[in-house]
């Protein structure tokens, strides 16, 4: 312990964390995969991150939410540094830290947002992020607590396959300084994709053909894998699971490896029902490949157990204020993820004083497998709005109901 550390502990001050050490990742392409978010950080519902400092964290997404997790020692708050340009720590005003304390047996998370654009230094300010973006979730273990969290940034940040970002995810003693806003701290540099392979062999490459990624329950899930060598390989058998939530729900099996053409080529091919239980969200599907003497490829690749109807929502996110009343007009794309006609009612949800003069309640069609049905959407915002208000849409198909919620933000910017 150095003389400065001794100094703090004996006047009952936490030393700052330091956040400028290496942060090691254990895989920087991160795939969508949506946790159960009851919490609990259980095997393979999370994708490993990093080890830094005792503390074990995680990091994952799916189209427009973040997710993070981690396990820390009780009297530790988590921290995720977050750079939303992937431009570094000390660069531009996107930069979030987001702080979990875990107290009484719940979870508490304070935000801010890092700003180095001014040229007289970096200063820390009012982050902008709206309570509603976040989700934090915790449980108490045996000397250690498990979070759980997600983040829906805004949308110009969207999470999507290609966005970059840089983070890190550390243990802090509970009260103590993350450090001056001048203080630099070391990231690591993520890439959103639905695909990684692990420890390929020099000259194989593979690539998943999928019908489509989002199958509902009650269809078949199928995906093609095209294989490709430049040099001798000597894979000699498959095997095929479900991860995580999914696991076990899905058809498990082993195969020989499929023979390669005079190209170099080669094909499988993997097909399943997806059981009920599965639930709905984004899941891994690992293919195996092995050589016979310990030696093993994994392939990794992300696919999505959906409701029956997806809803496609446009209509403003952000409004500034207004002392007039005004109209908000957009639609509602109502997405089938299933192979047969749909026939179903839709209804919109807005704030009391508001009123929805187009696109209330509607029966809609939706003929093709597949299809879409298009619902515009009219609403009249009242004068003098200031806050973030929900809007509510519902399809409901026979006895199943299906819905969305998403939140316009009025005068807060």
């Amino acid at each position: 312990m150095s003389l400065t550390a001794a100094l703090l502990l004996t006047l009952g001050i936490a030393q700052a964390h330091d956040m400028a050490t290496p942060y090691t990742l254990a895989q920087p392409v991160r795939l969508a995969i949506t946790p159960l978010m009851d919490g609990r950080v259980e095997e393979e519902e999370w994708d490993a991150l990093a080890e830094s400092g005792g503390c074990r964290s995680f990091f994952q997404w799916e189209p427009e939410t973040l997710y993070w997790g981690a396990r820390a020692k009780d009297g530790e708050d988590i921290v995720l540094s977050l750079d939303m340009n992937a431009d570094g720590w000390l660069v531009g005003s996107d930069n979030l830290e987001f702080r979990v304390s875990f107290t009484g047996g719940n979870p508490t998370v304070s935000v801010r947002r890092l700003d180095a654009s001014d040229p007289n230094g970096p200063a820390w300010v009012a982050s902008r992020v709206l309570n509603e973006s976040l989700k934090v979730t915790a449980t108490q273990g045996q000397g250690e607590w498990d979070l759980e969290a997600s983040f829906v940034p805004p949308s110009a940040k969207s999470p999507a396959i290609g966005s970059r970002y840089g983070l890190r995810i550390d243990a802090v003693t509970a009260g103590s300084s993350t450090g001056d806003p001048f203080q630099p701290r070391a990231l690591g540099f993520v890439k959103l994709q639905m695909d990684v392979g692990q420890d390929l062999p020099s000259g194989f490459s593979w690539k998943p053909d999928f019908l489509v990624r989002s199958v509902p329950v009650d269809d078949a899930f199928k995906v093609k894998y095209h294989f490709k060598k430049t040099e001798e390989v000597g894979f000699n058998q498959v095997e095929c699971r479900a991860e995580g939530l999914a696991r076990g729900l899905m058809a498990t099996g082993s195969r020989p490896f499929p023979l390669w053409d005079k190209k170099g080529t080669a094909k499988d091919e993997y097909v399943s029902a997806i059981a009920t239980k599965a639930g709905v969200g984004y899941r891994v599907l690992r293919m195996t490949l092995g050589d016979g003497e310990g030696k093993k490829t994994v392939l990794r690749s992300s696919f999505r157990i959906a409701d029956l109807i997806d809803f496609d929502v446009r209509l403003p996110k952000v409004l500034t204020l207004d002392p007039d009343a005004r109209i908000v007009r957009g639609s509602v794309d109502l997405r089938s993820n299933g192979l047969k006609r749909v026939d179903g009612s839709f209804t919109v949800k807005v704030p009391e004083a508001w009123t929805v003069t187009r696109g209330k309640t509607t029966n809609f069609v939706i003929y093709h497998a597949r299809g879409m049905s298009k619902v515009p959407i009219e609403l009249i915002v009242p004068r003098d709005q200031v806050g973030v208000f929900p809007l509510t849409f519902t399809a409901k198909v026979g006895d199943k109901t299906i819905e969305k919620t998403t939140f316009l933000s009025v005068g807060q910017q």
